[in-house]
């Protein structure tokens, strides 16, 4: 890995984002939105009160005919915020203190780019980052260094699992995790999407999932024993896996075009094995909402008792799951079948 120094200005590096050049879309990076109005407000507040501003670290990478990308691996909320700025995006916040610019004071408070003075847009758009570019880097050592880059400002769970994966599968759950199910059938709050727990569903849906078919062996489905299940399929989740689970997204996908009340996040992890029961069984996906409406409307007391405090451990999981169960395969007058359960055999750490 070599690293060198590429001090560029917020014009250019603008214009490097509108043609691609530069990109965030390292797997194990962390999803845009994760700053509040605040925090991007000080950020042009810093710059234009000359504060000092932590440096960027970029992945450099030769593509076809020899081009020239970067990826960022430390500083994408810098970089967005910025950008989204100068775009007229958003107007600072009402508590964005004034600066002083050469003797002159500015109010911010409220403002969008187009509406600060002169001065203080060629501030902004002429001020200059140190960039770190590092150059022929390994996956594991881009891993080492975003670690250590994060180690003093501590990454969520969630975050985190994706260096415990590894690249390759990191980007993998990150395309996943876009699907339009989770995306717009889910119904998260603004604050579990700033978590990203579309991706914390998806793990958590693989985990139950591999728990189904190959009794892997969990505690709960929280996010440290979702973090110790992406450290076990690290360079070890094969294609047929894959393919289970995006068939099973892409048939949710269908079953729930718009966000559903009763798809909440913990009860999503439950729907998403039922889906995959469902597949095997042939079962429509418009036949398998109609269930899910009439399950959502039912008021369940098997399930509803496993819900509430606790309901991350496995024997919980596992109650909601076989209480969910139960009303399928009467809804659907399937028969008892021999390895046709929602649940592993290895119970042993409920």
């Amino acid at each position: 890995m070599e690293k060198t120094t590429v001090p560029q200005g917020v014009r250019v590096l603008a214009k490097w984002h509108e043609k691609n050049t530069l990109r965030f879309d390292l797997p194990i990076q962390r999803a845009s939105g994760q700053w509040s109005l605040m925090q991007k407000s000080l950020l042009i507040h810093s710059i234009l009160a000359d504060f000092p501003i932590p440096p960027l670290y970029l992945v450099k990478r030769t593509e076809e005919e020899n081009s020239t990308v970067y990826q960022a691996l430390d500083g994408k909320q810098r970089c967005t915020s910025i950008f989204e700025f100068i775009g007229g995006e958003y107007s600072l916040h009402a508590s964005t203190p004034p600066v002083t610019v050469e003797g002159t004071e500015y109010e911010l408070a409220n403002k969008k780019f187009e509406d600060l003075s002169d001065e203080c847009r060629d501030l902004i758009l002429g001020f200059r980052f140190t960039i770190y570019a590092l150059e022929n880097a390994t996956d594991e050592e881009i891993e080492e260094v975003f670690a250590r880059l994060n180690a003093s400002t501590p990454l969520t769970l969630i975050q985190k699992s994706r260096t415990e994966m590894g690249t390759e599968l990191a980007e993998w759950t990150r395309k996943a995790s876009q699907c339009d199910f989770l995306q717009h059938g889910v119904s998260l709050t603004t604050a579990q999407a700033r978590r990203e727990s579309e991706l914390e569903i998806l793990l958590q849906s693989m985990l139950l999932t591999d728990a189904k078919d190959s009794d892997y062996d969990y505690k709960a489905i929280s996010m440290r024993e979702v973090m110790k299940y992406c450290k076990d399929i690290r360079g070890n989740y094969a294609e047929n896996q894959r393919e289970q689970i995006m068939s099973t997204l892409d048939y949710l996908s269908e079953a729930f075009v718009e966000k559903h009340k009763f798809l909440k996040k913990s009860n999503v992890p439950m729907v998403f094995i039922m889906g995959n029961l469902a597949m095997q069984k042939d079962i429509k996906p418009s036949d398998f909402k109609t269930f899910i409406d009439s399950f959502a409307g039912s008021e369940c007391l098997e399930y509803e008792v496993n819900t509430g405090s606790g309901n991350i451990k496995r024997i919980k999981t596992e109650g909601r799951l076989m209480a969910m169960f139960k009303c399928f395969k009467d809804y659907f007058k399937l028969p008892d079948e021999e390895g046709f359960t929602p649940i592993g055999s290895n119970k042993d750490a409920a």
